[in-house]
């Protein structure tokens, strides 16, 4: 049995090699590409650009204090919403708190050093399990190990863009490690007491990827306890995972706190169509164990290079491996690698809820268990010519089969054959060099092995650079920092008032523009915003995508009245930026008569008369013309406009309506797929001809397009180029008079003061004032709890979905606030779990002392 001594020995410089060598190839990939920060290519593929590095900005800012809010709440995205989830989703980890150490324009920098410092962890982590394993081993080869788990396809394909993610990475050998070091101290319990505190840290870094690792932890300890030999008895197996479940359950215990209340974010969010999940074609599936395949969310980034993927292969040859060992990993391997393409076992990995997007999201547990595999063959030393010649036929034949398929990438053409050929020239050299001795010269066995560790490190490398130049040419990367960052900040913080009025930084980079560069926008995506933000933004005319989850402003003067949005910035006529200052607009609480106006009239018109509470708009009846080579059918609900065969398109339909003479006129058609002619500057898009499910997936905002003649006559022209469906009230007629009278009135009768904290609002009202209706310019989520006067806090009411609170007459002060749910539940559950903990460490603190006085 091995000595903590001895461990930490070999243990130290192979894990800081390993971490090193991890780094330096991702480091060394992006030079070779270019990317940011060595060249000008972005690296911000997708949401690494869109959610990850805005949210970091905004984290930055609450950690300094600069935020508008808080980790539990935001004001500055989606006029008000939760942060815990969205912290939680992804921002949960200590490694996010790294953005103190870089300017607030850093934040692109920030993750890339984040994105380094999480795959040198993972290498380190997976080197230190496997010494730990089988500490006999050559340490040259855990290195390498370690190094191909960390530059794993899934790492670079998927992890190095949500970054994120690759706290799953880590986690997964820092749970095996723990487990490992709990079955090995079998009469002590102060391994069971330390883990919890370790766990705890990687269920609050993310919860998501960490549950997948939690799975692969689990599998690994079942296969280590199964595959022990007859000397161990089944008493002491059992035992033995009891005490790592036991260690597990309480470090998820500790972070119930965080667990809970993000268990109820999410389920409060909005939620996405019910996908149904299909298994890939075995070959092409398989073909993504090859070094430097690409196959971005559509197929698992199995590979860990051809080095370790022979050595695991050769684990069912092997014979200096025991056979019950070599049976029980292969069988976990391979059902683990089954369960990844059966429909039951693929929704326990996601949690059952199968994502819309890379559906193989726990295929890092698999690379890390086909390393652990390949280092308990390789560690034992590949003896005989079964064991070295069985993997070269079966991975060439592999290769031989899928080397044209779709996930293969030229380099790993290359570097598959290149590297297989290294590892046999070096087993051959180790063969003749040995003839007629017990060993192979040391400095053979040095070449061999420096030979194969290089190749590795080396393909690594080399498939860094092939996924992400396959990956980027179908993928879009946001632009870094620029000067364009800098210009929108800059108007944004000189139109800041919050919150006396809100300044909207538009959506000029990404969606996420208001936590990236300030300002208190409608502008958010998020998959944790909430589903009741969501319905109301698109009630009112935002336009959407991803399933409502991002949101798109329509700038229009009701609701900008309604949110207090007193500036936007905005492109001007020579496309440079300025600040549109708005100075009709609500205060940010207005007070409504106790009987709140509340609209007919169709939405989203309607809705934005309800949130305003007046009548400003006239919705009229339409008539359309359209063109003879289009058909319109369906009169109630919607218009389905559908070109007729062999129409040369586009077709056009004059939509004609009556409106007051002046007024200004909007087209509200979230899933109209074509073009409206706006009178100031042209055809304009409403929705692309490539737009996805129109009006599910995607949602055109509500555009003005003209104004009413002066005899009120309204025409609007449309356009299409395939099937369109346009609502049966498609247009609304604003009147600006009735506006600023709207807007004068509510201003009249705004509250004394009202201050906003990090996730509440205290109004004070004038003394005397009657009976009336409190309405916040904040959309209802659930969390908030109100209380007027001297009253007990209950959930408030709602106008046109925003927070409503009903006053008595007298009353002179309305608070608000907003809690997360499961909060108390997260706290009882971690106090208990962190009783156990206390017990066990008791438990263990008697063990000791008993020990050291048998000792003495």
């Amino acid at each position: 049995m091995y000595t903590r001594k001895t461990s930490a020995r070999l243990h130290g410089p192979s894990v800081l090699v390993a971490a090193v060598l991890a780094a330096g190839g991702f480091v060394v990939s992006g030079m070779v590409r270019g990317t940011f920060p060595f060249g000008d290519v972005s690296r911000n593929t997708n949401d690494l650009g869109q959610q990850l590095i805005p949210m970091h900005a905004h984290l930055r800012d609450v950690l300094t204090g600069d935020a508008a809010g808080d980790l539990l709440f935001s004001w500055n995205s989606g006029f008000g919403v939760p942060f815990l989830g969205d912290y939680m989703s992804y921002l949960g980890s200590t490694l996010s708190w790294l953005v103190l150490l870089f300017p607030r324009d850093g934040m692109d920098l920030a993750l890339f050093v984040i994105a380094v410092v999480a795959l040198a962890l993972a290498a380190a982590a997976m080197t230190a399990y496997l010494r730990l394993l089988r500490p006999a081993g050559p340490a040259w080869l855990a290195v390498v190990a370690g190094v191909s788990y960390a530059l794993c396809g899934w790492a670079l394909d998927d992890g190095s863009y949500m970054t994120i993610w690759l706290h799953g990475l880590v986690a997964f050998p820092v749970l095996c490690l723990l487990c490992e070091w709990i079955l090995r101290r079998r009469r002590s319990w102060l391994p069971v007491c330390v883990a919890p505190f370790v766990v705890a840290l990687l269920w609050t870094s993310h919860f998501y990827t960490v549950y997948m690792a939690t799975i692969g932890a689990a599998v690994v300890v079942l296969v280590r306890v199964i595959s022990y030999d007859a000397s161990v008895s089944w008493r002491v197996r059992a035992v033995g995972v009891l005490r790592c479940a036991i260690a597990v359950g309480a470090g998820i215990g500790l972070a119930a706190p965080l667990l809970v209340p993000t268990f109820w974010a999410v389920r409060y969010s909005r939620p996405s169509p019910e996908v149904q999940f299909h298994a890939m074609d075995w070959l092409d599936f398989l073909s993504r164990l090859l070094a430097g395949s690409e196959g971005v969310g559509s197929s698992p980034g199995l590979a860990v290079g051809t080095l370790m993927l022979l050595l695991a292969v050769s684990l069912p040859f092997n014979a200096a491996v025991p056979w019950r060992e070599r049976l029980v990993w292969v069988a976990g391997v391979g059902l683990t690698v089954l369960s990844m393409q059966v429909a039951l076992t693929h929704a326990v990995w996601h949690g059952f809820d199968t994502p819309n997007g890379s559906p193989f999201r726990q295929a890092f547990v698999v690379a890390g268990m086909v390393v652990i595999a390949g280092w308990i063959s390789g560690s034992a030393g590949v003896r005989g010519v079964v064991p070295v010649v069985a993997p070269l036929v079966l991975v060439g034949g592999l290769y031989l089969v899928v080397r044209n398929g779709p996930f293969v990438t030229p380099t790993t053409r290359v570097a598959v054959p290149v590297v297989a050929a290294v590892v046999l020239l070096a087993w051959l050299g180790r063969r003749l060099a040995e003839r007629g001795r017990a060993r192979p010269p040391s400095w053979v066995a040095a070449v061999a092995a420096t030979a194969v560790g290089a190749a590795g490190v080396v393909e690594a490398t080399a498939g860094a650079v092939a996924i992400d130049q396959a990956r980027a040419e179908f993928l879009h990367a946001y632009p870094t920092w620029s000067t364009e960052n800098d210009q929108v900040r800059a108007l944004v913080l000189d139109g800041d008032r919050w919150p006396e009025a809100r300044v909207s930084s538009g959506a000029h980079v990404t969606q996420n523009d208001p936590m990236l560069l300030g300002g208190q926008g409608p502008q958010y995506y998020s998959s944790t915003i909430p589903d009741d933000v969501s319905e109301v933004l698109a009630g009112l005319g935002f336009g959407y995508s991803a399933y409502v989850r991002a949101n798109l402003d329509p700038e229009n003067p009701v609701v900008d009245a309604v949110f207090a949005v007193g500036a936007r910035v905005v492109a001007g006529d020579s496309g440079s930026l300025r600040l549109a200052e708005n100075p009709e607009v609500a205060p940010l609480v207005t007070v409504r008569p106790a009987a709140p106006y509340a609209s007919a009239d169709p939405a989203p018109f309607g809705n934005q008369e309800t949130a305003l509470g007046a009548d400003v708009y006239t919705v009229p009846r339409v008539q359309l013309t359209p063109d003879p080579a289009l058909t319109v059918s369906g009169r109630r609900r919607d218009f389905l406009l559908q070109p007729v065969a062999g129409a040369t398109v586009p077709v056009e339909v004059r939509v004609t309506a009556s409106c007051p003479a002046g007024s200004e006129v909007y087209l509200a058609s979230p899933a109209f797929v074509g073009e409206v002619l706006d009178e100031t500057i042209g055809w304009r898009t409403v929705l692309r001809q490539t737009t996805r499910a129109p009006g599910v997936y995607t949602g055109a905002p509500v555009l003005r397009v003209g104004v009413a003649g002066p005899d009120g006559s309204v025409e609007v022209a449309l356009r299409v180029y395939g099937p369109a469906r346009l609502p049966a009230s498609p247009l609304g007629c604003l009147d600006r008079g009735a506006l600023t009278a709207a807007v004068a009135g509510l201003r009249a009768g705004a509250p004394s003061s009202i201050d906003v904290g990090g996730h509440g609002i205290a109004v004070s009202l004038p003394a005397g004032g009657a009976a009336s209706t409190v309405v916040f310019g904040v959309i209802r989520s659930p969390g908030w709890r109100c209380s007027a006067g001297d009253g007990a806090a209950s959930t408030p009411e709602t106008v046109g979905g925003l927070i409503a609170v009903p006053v008595d007459a007298g009353v002179t002060s309305v608070a608000c606030e907003w809690q997360p749910r499961g909060l108390r539940m997260g706290l009882a559950l971690g106090a208990a779990a962190l009783a156990v903990v206390g017990l066990l460490g008791l438990v263990a603190l008697v063990q000791r002392r008993r020990r050291d006085a048998g000792n003495g």
